[in-house]
């Protein structure tokens, strides 16, 4: 618990005023870069003058695209942070009224200068203070920024994307934030070992923390936005652990293990010890008859209310665990071993059953999206390996009928380019989350190795969100060779300027 974060952090980084004492311009009762000194809305009345002193800007040591500002003023007053390269264009508000402020600025992009100021204002009084700071450096093996193959439409939901960057197992995994441009505004260098196989989740807790998966001998850790490490997962174990770590509503950590005789989640508390088990050969009926890699467990998570288990084996399927008497409720069968496996049935009819799925998403409506690969050359154990072309589909469930009826698939029908109705073909990875406005990020990630002469050369991992008549609303690509597991779309503090 709270342990210093291991492995290598950006660097770089300045702090500089515009005149004043140390170096940092003070003022009193508003600056012409900030809101100070507003009028009522009847014009009537003027704030007045409140007195800013004492403006510090730190540059984050843990992550140096990030800083820290602080200031004082003569009177309890709301602290406010705005920032931007060439204008002020976000800001960071915090309303509890103080006279020693200090707020943590996150979202501003390497090696990049910028304004700050700093804004205090109480019912009756407002003003600021100005600086500036230049960000440090990403890490070596993280690009500059994303390329973007789609920019952001008027339908893309507003927000940051988080991600992980695997430089072809060469280095560690890096936990990255991107904006709607694809810069960096954030990271974490989850090492020091090199991530092998580049399978590591990524998640944004209830608690606005990010919980990075384990990658080899690299433990899982949950860390905050400054950058420090506030858990530890374990290392090694009776089965290897692999794929999914997860923070729980109620503060406990789910982690998945995997070997020829197991399947297993474990629920962790924050010391590491084990809560509670789900085993789904020693819990269940079901059995690999001893083959490995029957199930390929990727994805356990529960409801809010942590009573039901979601536990998706990549080719058997998803099933929903009651995890008081560890019953399966249902099981929502995949075909690539056996296309009558599970016992929902799927509607119209069995051709709109998935083939093998990443990271299966069952929302409070009933209605299941799922991630669904439609193949992966190197099996060859089951009745059939799927269309060798990716997609994702949305099915409503009925849990007394037991029915799965088919909703939603992108690509499908709709009229979009080439590369979504015939290069999409992502072997081993992927993940689909519904946004707020119903709006689907894809994470359609690949290795651009090992797999098995599935994705070409030119092959590169494509993140993308797509509305529901099926138009691009925002896409980006990493450079071919370099990979991502999941995304998701975030908050932070940091709001553009109103």
């Amino acid at each position: 618990m709270g342990t210093p974060a291991t492995g290598g952090v950006g660097s770089g980084g300045s702090v500089q005023g515009s005149g004043g004492a140390g170096g940092l311009s003070e003022s009193v009762g508003g600056s012409p870069l900030a809101a100070g000194g507003t009028t009522s809305s009847g014009g009537a009345s003027t704030l007045g003058a409140l007195t800013v002193t004492g403006l510090e800007i730190e540059l984050n040591p843990l992550m140096p695209l990030g800083a820290y500002v602080r200031w004082t003023t003569d009177q309890p007053a709301s602290s406010e942070v705005q920032f931007g390269s060439e204008t002020l264009s976000h800001h960071v508000v915090v309303a509890e009224e103080t006279t020693s402020h200090e707020v943590y600025v996150v979202g501003m992009r390497a090696d990049t200068a910028y304004q700050i100021v700093a804004v205090s204002t109480s019912p009756t009084a407002t003003g600021s203070a100005s600086g500036e700071v230049t960000t440090g450096s990403l890490p070596p093996t993280l690009p500059e920024r994303a390329d973007i193959v789609t920019a952001a439409t008027a339908d893309s939901v507003p927000g940051y994307t988080l991600t992980n960057f695997w430089d072809s197992g060469q280095s560690p995994t890096v936990a990255v934030v991107l904006d709607a441009e694809g810069y960096p505004v954030w990271f974490f260098e989850n090492g020091p070992g090199a991530d092998a196989y580049g399978a590591t989740s990524t998640q944004f807790s209830a608690e606005g923390t990010i919980v990075i998966g384990n990658a080899g001998d690299v433990p899982a850790r949950e860390v905050d936005l400054e950058g420090n490490v506030l858990w530890e997962g374990p290392i090694g174990g009776s089965a290897p652990l692999s794929h999914e770590t997860r923070k729980l509503p109620g503060g406990t950590f789910f982690v998945a293990r995997e070997s020829s005789s197991t399947a297993r989640v474990e629920e962790l508390d924050g010391d590491g010890n084990v809560l509670w088990t789900f085993d789904l050969y020693a819990d269940t009926s079901m059995t690999n008859d001893g083959a490995n890699d029957w199930c390929h467990l990727n994805t356990a998570y529960t409801d809010p209310s942590e009573t039901f288990l979601y536990f998706n084996c990549r080719y058997q399927g998803l099933l929903k665990i009651d995890r008081s008497t560890k019953d399966i409720v249902w099981d929502l069968g995949a075909a690539m071993d056996d296309d009558m496996s599970g016992d929902v049935t799927y509607l119209p009819d069995n051709t709109a059953r998935f083939n093998d799925a990443h990271d299966p998403e069952v929302d409070e409506d009933g209605t299941v999206l799922i991630y669904d690969n439609q193949g992966w050359a190197n099996r060859t154990e089951g009745q059939q390996n799927g269309t060798f072309h990716s997609r994702v589909v949305e099915y409503q469930l009925d849990e007394g009928a037991k029915t799965a009826t088919l909703t939603w698939e992108f690509p499908g029908s709709f009229d979009t380019d080439a590369w979504y109705q015939e290069g999409w073909m992502t072997p081993i990875w992927g993940d689909a989350d519904r946004l707020e406005n119903g709006n689907v990020l894809v994470t359609a990630g690949v290795t651009g190795t090992s797999t098995g002469g599935m994705t070409p050369p030119g092959t590169k991992s494509r993140i993308f969100e797509v509305t529901r008549d099926g138009q691009i609303a925002w896409a980006i690509e990493w450079p071919e060779t370099k990979g991502c597991y999941r995304a998701e779309r975030i908050p932070l503090p940091a709001q553009p300027l109103p």
